[in-house]
């Protein structure tokens, strides 16, 4: 996939110190309190993660000398993506099977550390920790990744994701399908009638047109009747632009499609991915923000991912999520810690 060039100043002003308008209260569902942001725009990188060194100077070394070392915060487009690419394959060590995410869900992922309970995605209502009433929502749609999140039988057949009702068992993911970081808790109504449409920024005169979505929770989703494009709250916008990049970056290096073996290899080829796996080569790749955003080209999907992520810093729950997951995982979203990597990874 080709890539942007970083020259879209008018759009993407720089990270620090821009304060965007949000488009307003219509948007807002009930009386629940709002989410609790931690506003990067403002502040160095060691207030979102005190301990980005520590943790990315070990993982990301140019060479065996202790100060020789990669830093993201200094790389820009291609290098920036080749490395945080390799730090992903490197550090995210344990790949959790789907049927396995509740536990870990239920544990600490979405958990709200200033009210103790859980965080439904797109409309920020939050329910006890041990409530098992939502859906697990893919972020990246399935249906618009061709073919990321299906799973592999143990003899090599081939089931897409929702058939699970057929020796559910013998199914695992391979790639972002049961990724901790992609995956979040919504309610079954939200997540249904979200489906696998496209993010998009409605024209708030076409807002009224549109099916509201809400569980009760103080933020609304907005989207149209053949679900082809959903717009999320203003609160919510920055969460979904930094699991795209990550998704879009792990998984598919930003340049080519990345396959996946059950030793959890990367295989950027698809002849290889056949000859040396033994498996479907559809289990990982061909990851398309056009497919994922509902713009006709990649300059028009970075613009909005960068504003996005520059009108929404990090909530309490994303860096509280980041923390946990790396526990489990192994790997963190660098977009969360430093969420300056977005505009970063554009390039000229």
């Amino acid at each position: 996939m080709n890539r942007v060039s970083l020259l879209l100043v008018a759009a993407v002003s720089a990270f620090s110190g821009c304060t965007s308008a949000k488009k307003g209260s219509s948007k807002q569902g009930g009386s629940s309190a709002p989410r609790t942001s931690i506003d990067t725009r403002d502040v160095p990188y060691e207030e979102v993660y005190k301990d980005y060194e520590e943790h990315y100077r070990k993982t990301i070394k140019k060479s065996e000398s202790e100060d020789d070392f990669y830093d993201f915060r200094t790389l820009k487009g291609d290098e920036l993506m080749d490395e945080m690419h390799t730090y992903f394959i490197r550090e995210h060590k344990t790949y959790i099977k789907y049927e396995n995410i509740r536990f870990y869900e239920n544990t600490a992922t979405d958990l709200d550390p200033t009210t103790g309970k859980k965080e439904l995605f797109y409309t920020g209502k939050q329910v006890e920790a041990a409530d098992n009433n939502y859906d697990r929502e893919h972020v990246w749609a399935c249906n618009c990744s061709n073919g990321l999140w299906k799973r592999s039988q143990a003899g090599g057949a081939i089931a897409t994701e929702h058939d699970i009702s057929i020796e559910s068992g013998t199914y695992s993911y391979w790639g972002a399908g049961s990724d901790l970081f992609h995956l979040r808790p919504a309610t079954g109504s939200v997540n249904s009638n979200r489906s696998d449409a496209s993010f998009y920024d409605y024209p708030d005169s076409e807002l009224s047109s549109l099916r509201r979505l809400s569980d009760g929770g103080p933020y609304y989703a907005y989207v149209d009747e053949k679900k082809t494009k959903v717009e999320v709250a203003d609160e919510f916008k920055g969460d979904v632009a930094r699991i795209l990049m990550y998704i879009y970056v792990h998984y598919s290096s930003g340049k080519e499609n990345v396959y996946y073996s059950p030793e959890h290899t990367p295989v950027y080829s698809l002849e290889e991915a056949i000859s040396e796996t033994g498996h479907s080569p559809y289990v990982c790749g061909s990851l398309n923000l056009t497919n994922i955003m509902a713009y006709d080209n990649d300059k028009d999907c970075f613009e909005t991912i960068v504003r996005w992520n520059q009108i929404d810093p990090p909530s309490a729950v994303e860096v509280n999520r980041n923390n946990y997951v790396e526990t489990v995982q192994g790997n963190r979203n660098p977009f969360i810690d430093y969420p300056q990597l977005v505009r970063n990874m554009l390039f000229d």
